[in-house]
Formats: structure tokens, C-alpha cells, sequence
């Protein structure tokens, strides 16, 4: 008989290893006292390195780009209108502790160069350990 979960688990790895090729670095982040303040950086919680990829899709969020869900004058279909830049997707199951939204991705080269900073907008959740990170450019530093 076939135990699903071993099979999953086995798929997330071996997709992991394909298309994983892209280093990042979480950084956690925590509300200041002021409802308007910046986020800091999270002192209770430590940040650490993973390999994923990012899909940037199509330019919805780009200024002067008219894509068709917004040209409607429906309000229902507000809500399929996307509400993140880009996705990143890893493999979570050696994270130290769990990425929340508003919390900070750096994207690294080779180097260590930064190649870009994003918020965390969204993480949904289907029960598996292959993450999808809704994520928008950011350029402050926590």
C-alpha cells in the first residue's frame, strides 16, 4: 500500500533539488510599539539561509500596465486581482522555525550581493512542506 505522505515528501525533495538554485535569507521581523513605526528586526527569533526559487509572472503590479482584471467595472472580481510581485518557493522542512508575512527575504548572489529585498505578503497553505512566499519589493531594512 502507498503511504501519501512518503510520497509527497519524496516529490517536495526531488523538486527541491531541481529547481532550488536561488539563495535567500529570512529575516524576522517584529511591530514597534507605535502603531506607525516601521517593522524592526525580530530579536526573538533568528534569521537563516535557504535555496529556492522566484517566478516573477507577469507585470500586473507595474504602473501604467493595464491587464484585464483591472479594466473591469465588476467589484466581485476584485478579489482575483493579485496582490504580490513575485513568488518564492522552497522547501521548509530544515527551517529552524516557521516565516511569517511581513517578515523580510533577501535574495543572494554568488557573492552575497543583494539582488533584492521583499516583504512577506502571503503564505498559503495546502499541508505540504514546499512552500509558495507571496512577496512585493521592499527597499527598507528592518
Amino acid at each position: 500500500m502507498i503511504d501519501w505522505n512518503e510520497a509527497l515528501a519524496a516529490t517536495e525533495s526531488t523538486v527541491a533539488e531541481v529547481f532550488d538554485r536561488e539563495s535567500f535569507r529570512v529575516v524576522p521581523t517584529a511591530r514597534r510599539v507605535g502603531v506607525n513605526e516601521t517593522r524592526m528586526a525580530d530579536p526573538d527569533r533568528v534569521g537563516f539561509p535557504f535555496l529556492g526559487s522566484i517566478d516573477f509572472g507577469p507585470a500586473v503590479l507595474t504602473p501604467g500596465f493595464s491587464h484585464p482584471s483591472t479594466l473591469t467595472s465588476n467589484r466581485d472580481r476584485s478579489r482575483e486581482m493579485p496582490s504580490h510581485e513575485a513568488v518564492i518557493t522552497a522547501l521548509s522542512t530544515d527551517w529552524p522555525e516557521p516565516v511569517k508575512v511581513e517578515d523580510q527575504i533577501v535574495w543572494e548572489g554568488p557573492a552575497g550581493e543583494v539582488k533584492g529585498r521583499f516583504l512577506v505578503a502571503a503564505i498559503p497553505v495546502d499541508g505540504g512542506k514546499r512552500l509558495a512566499i507571496f512577496v512585493n519589493r521592499t527597499k527598507g531594512k528592518p
